[in-house]
């Protein structure tokens, strides 16, 4: 554990101290923490509410953690924890590092109650607030509460087209095991919360569902969209146009897959075979070459999909340096649609009007298809399945599908009624 500014996290026990509140420890544990905790961290800032920015190093990379620069709070952060390792490892030197936090401010708090703010559904998330509820009775607050998975697909189900492309009528059901163990880890990260920020009433009625008091849950919207918001004003003059500049000539599908599931060689073959058919006959697809694909691009050398993909017309790139590359081209007209399984990326693109379809058999973003048309589950069962779903929604999605493009379910200023709820809510802690 390292302190990066003593001084100020003597300030802000001092601060809580005189405010009569709890010092906030605001834990950021992977690329859409940095991406999704910016606009609170400046928020906690500005109206000088006392927390610590504390970085938990589950992501290092600098591609990964670009956003602490892209979003100007690097000189912010207070403490680093260093995780590493693998899930489990990662999760013992997460209870070493916890308790080492908890003396070290015990030693100078006093009276002063430090409360874990955690977000989204990390191992980070999942298992801070258990540690540090063991540690000291104190429960955390939770962002981004009650996501919970929900599938179109019944077990078994031979999936075709109709069935991908009537999903929205059909019955749902719970998928608690997808994504692994993002599922588990948002339950378990509510379980030791007492104040769950929901963004959107379908999480606050899961949670309710579950059993938890409705006196304890907030409807605040989701920081994505604050995240867009900023993002899109900072996003001109990005790197993209000098790395690929071809990227101005035409219009995009751009196709990421980063989840554990998806880099099981039969549902990444599926994929990469119906991107192979789909580039061959002319349309623009640029593959973006994640940690996880070039891992399992290395554990499986004999299937070559990077090099199937080439040969086929596929442009791949790189992860791009830069959240707000990302941003500025799913704001530009050089996008035409995205395949993806990130979770996040299925709510930028609600908010940005962007077609999008998602590369699983589940969705803990429900409400971007029940709610409003801007997302549809294409699962990677098999490649002419793919194929011919990202061909009919490239070609006739704006007619059938994509209905309510432009329609942001997420909302807006969400640091701010954030924070509101953190000082309205105090007894709750």
């Amino acid at each position: 554990m390292k302190i990066s500014n003593p001084a100020r996290l003597d300030h802000m026990i001092g601060l809580a101290r005189a405010q009569g509140c709890p010092l906030y420890l605001l834990v950021i544990a992977t690329k859409p923490c940095y991406i999704k905790l910016a606009s609170l961290v400046h928020e906690l800032r500005r109206r000088q509410v006392p927390a610590l920015v504390i970085d938990a190093g589950h992501h290092y990379d600098a591609v990964l953690t670009s956003a602490a620069q892209d979003f100007d709070y690097v000189d912010e952060i207070d403490v680093f924890l260093e995780i590493r390792g693998s899930i489990l490892g990662r999760t013992a030197n997460l209870a070493t590092q916890a308790e080492a936090l908890h003396e070290h401010l015990s030693g100078k708090c006093g009276s002063v109650r430090p409360v874990p703010v955690v977000s989204g559904d990390t191992s980070t998330s999942g298992t801070f607030p258990v540690f540090w509820y063991l540690q000291s009775g104190i429960r955390s607050i939770h962002v981004e509460a009650g996501l919970r998975s929900l599938t179109p697909f019944a077990p078994g189900q031979n999936i075709d087209l109709p069935s991908v492309l009537g999903q929205a009528r059909a019955a749902w059901r719970g998928a608690p095991d997808e994504p692994f163990p993002e599922q588990v880890d948002s339950r378990l990260t509510s379980v030791a919360s007492s104040l769950l920020l929901a963004p959107v009433g379908r999480n606050r009625d899961n949670l309710v569902a579950e059993g938890y008091a409705p006196a304890a849950i907030r409807l605040c919207g989701s920081l994505s969209a604050d995240a867009v918001q900023y993002g899109r004003a900072r996003a001109a003059g990005g790197q993209l146009d000098a790395l690929y500049p071809e990227l101005r000539r035409r219009r995009w599908l751009r196709v990421d897959l980063h989840r554990r599931e998806n880099m099981a060689p039969r549902r990444l073959d599926a994929v990469v075979e119906a991107l192979c058919a789909l580039a061959s006959q002319g349309m623009p697809v640029i593959f973006i070459l994640t940690n996880q694909f070039n891992f399992a691009e290395r554990r499986h050398p004999e299937l070559r999909f990077k090099q199937r993909l080439l040969a086929s017309g596929v442009h791949c790139h790189d992860m791009w340096p830069s959240y707000l590359d990302v941003l500025g081209f799913l704001a530009s007209p050089q996008c035409l649609a995205i395949y993806t399984d990130s979770g996040g990326l299925q709510e930028e693109a609600n908010i940005l009007g962007v077609p999008c379809m998602t590369c699983r058999y589940s969705t803990d973003r429900p409400e971007t298809i029940l709610d409003v048309g801007t997302n549809l589950l294409i699962p990677p069962s098999e490649q002419r399945l793919v194929y011919q779903s990202i061909l009919h929604c490239i070609e006739r999605g704006a007619d059938t599908l994509w209905r309510d493009l432009g329609h942001n379910l997420y909302g807006s200023d969400v640091a701010v009624k954030i924070v509101d709820h953190l000082i309205d809510t105090v007894a709750l802690q």
